[in-house]
C-alpha cells in the first residue's frame, strides 16, 4: 500500500466506533450485548410498511398527483412529504414551519447532519460539541475538515460556563458557527438540557450569531417528569432541527429530515441544503417517504400513540437495569459506592462510573472472558474524558438478558478489583 494512504483521517478512532461495535459482537457471538443503541427488535413491526404505503396511496388518490410519478420517478430533491412533516411537527412539537420548503427530507440523521454542516461551514469556523458525544456528528465534521471544539459535558450544561467558552474562542479570533446539542437524553450519557439552559443557549446563539443543531432522536422516550419544549419551538431563527424516524418508527426506513432556520431577516438555507443533497443522494427514496407519510396521516399527524407501547416497554427495561445494578452493586453502610450510575429520565442508556479505567482493551477482555459487551464512554470523547465510564444500553435487550448481563459485568468488575 502506498504511504500516501497510511495514517489518514479514516484511521481516526471517531470514524471507527460503529465498526468497532460490530466487530466486537461478531468476535463474541455468545456474549450478551448492552453496547448497541438499537431500538427493540420486538418494537419493529413490518406491518407498518404495508399500512403506511396503503394509507399514502389512498391520500394521493384524492389529489391531482400521479402515484406512479410520485413513487416511481426521481422526486423533488427536498422531498415529497414536506407539508405532512410540517403538520406533524406542529401537532407533536408545537413547531410552526412557515414554509414547507424549509424542510429537506433526508436519508436518516447522518445525511441531515452532513447537509447542514456543508451549508453552514463554507469558509471555516468552529463547531462546538458536548463531550462525550455521539460519534456521528464528530465523524462527519472530521471528514468535512471542520474544526471541532469539544466542551466537557458539565460545562456544556452550564449556561455561564458555555458562554465563557464561546467568548474565549472569540477573543482568539475564532468564530463559533454552530453548536450541536441533544437536549433530551443525549447519547452516550443521557444528559438533558434544562428549560433555562435551552433558553440561555438560544440567547447566546442570537447574541454571538451562531446556529444550533438540535438532534431530537430520543424526545419520545421520556419515562418520568414533564416534557421540556424543543429549542426549535422556542426560537426557530437560530435552530436547524435534525429529526429522524429511526427510533420513533424503525431504523430500516433510513428516514430523517432537517428543518432550516426561519424568521424575519433569517437567511434561507433551503437552496444550499438542496444543492448539496442533489449531489449526494439526488433525492430520498419515495417509497420510504410514502410509508412515513401514510403512518403520520393514519395517526392524525402524531407519533405519540404509536410510541406509547414502546415507552412503556423501555421504562420497564430501564427500571429493571437500575434494579439489577442496585442488587449487584449495593451501597454498603458507611461506605461510598465503588460503582455508581446515573438515573436517566429517558433515552436508551445508563452511564456507569467505575473505579478503574475502561477502554477498548477492557471491552474486549470483558466480552471474551465474561461474555458481556459494554461500551466505553470514552470512545465517544475527543478529550479522553470519561475514561472510567461505560455506557449500558437497555433498548434492545430482554429483561432476562439484562439480569444475566449485569451479573456477568459484576463478575468482571470483581475480577479487575482483585
Amino acid at each position: 500500500m502506498s504511504s500516501a494512504f497510511e495514517n489518514t483521517i479514516f484511521e481516526d478512532p471517531i470514524l471507527n466506533v460503529i465498526h468497532l461495535l460490530n466487530s466486537i459482537a461478531q468476535e463474541n457471538p455468545a456474549a450478551i450485548s448492552l453496547a448497541s443503541g438499537r431500538p427493540d427488535d420486538k418494537q419493529c413491526d413490518p406491518s407498518l410498511i404495508d399500512r403506511g404505503l396503503a394509507r399514502y396511496k389512498h391520500h394521493v388518490a384524492g389529489t391531482e398527483h400521479s402515484l406512479a410519478t410520485l413513487l416511481c420517478q426521481y422526486g423533488k430533491t427536498s422531498g415529497i412529504i414536506n407539508e405532512i412533516i410540517a403538520t406533524y411537527l406542529r401537532v407533536d412539537e408545537g413547531i410552526t414551519v412557515s414554509n414547507p420548503e424549509s424542510i429537506v427530507v433526508c436519508m436518516g440523521f447522518q445525511e441531515a447532519c452532513t447537509l447542514t454542516l456543508l451549508s453552514i461551514f463554507e469558509g471555516g469556523g468552529v463547531l462546538l460539541v458536548p463531550d462525550p458525544v455521539f460519534s456521528g456528528i464528530t465523524g462527519i465534521a472530521k471528514l468535512l475538515g471542520i474544526k471541532i471544539v469539544p466542551v466537557p459535558m458539565a460545562t456544556f450544561l452550564d449556561p455561564s460556563a458555555l458562554r465563557k467558552i464561546v467568548e474565549n474562542l472569540e477573543s482568539r479570533g475564532e468564530k463559533t458557527k454552530a453548536l450541536y446539542a441533544v437536549p433530551d437524553f443525549s447519547n452516550p450519557t443521557a444528559d438533558s438540557l434544562s428549560c433555562h439552559a435551552r433558553s440561555a443557549m438560544l440567547s447566546l446563539a442570537s447574541e454571538k450569531n451562531f446556529f444550533i443543531l438540535e438532534d431530537t432522536a430520543y424526545r419520545y422516550f421520556r419515562y418520568e417528569g414533564d416534557a421540556i419544549a424543543s429549542m426549535k419551538s422556542i426560537d426557530s431563527s437560530r435552530v436547524f432541527l435534525l429529526g429522524s424516524f429511526a427510533k420513533s418508527i424503525f431504523p430500516g426506513l433510513r428516514m430523517g429530515y432537517v428543518v432550516a432556520p426561519e424568521g424575519p431577516g433569517v437567511m434561507s438555507f433551503s437552496g444550499r441544503l438542496c444543492k448539496a443533497k442533489s449531489l449526494i443522494t439526488v433525492n430520498t427514496p419515495a417509497l420510504c417517504q410514502a410509508v412515513v407519510a401514510g403512518l403520520l396521516i393514519e395517526n392524525d399527524y402524531s407519533l405519540k400513540g404509536l410510541n406509547h407501547p414502546r415507552v412503556l416497554s423501555y421504562t420497564k427495561k430501564r427500571n429493571h437495569m437500575l434494579e439489577c445494578l442496585e442488587r449487584e452493586f449495593p451501597l454498603k453502610v458507611g461506605a461510598q459506592r465503588t460503582v455508581s450510575w446515573n438515573h436517566p429520565a429517558g433515552g436508551f442508556f445508563v452511564n456507569v462510573q467505575l473505579p478503574f479505567v475502561f477502554g477498548y482493551s477492557e471491552m474486549r477482555e470483558c466480552a471474551k472472558l465474561f461474555k458481556v459487551i459494554v461500551f466505553p464512554t470514552t470512545l465517544f470523547s475527543l478529550m479522553n474524558e470519561a475514561a472510567t465510564q461505560v455506557r449500558l444500553s437497555f433498548s434492545n435487550a430482554t429483561t432476562s438478558e439484562i439480569t444475566q448481563a449485569i451479573s456477568r459485568f459484576k463478575a468482571y468488575v470483581e475480577f479487575r478489583l482483585q
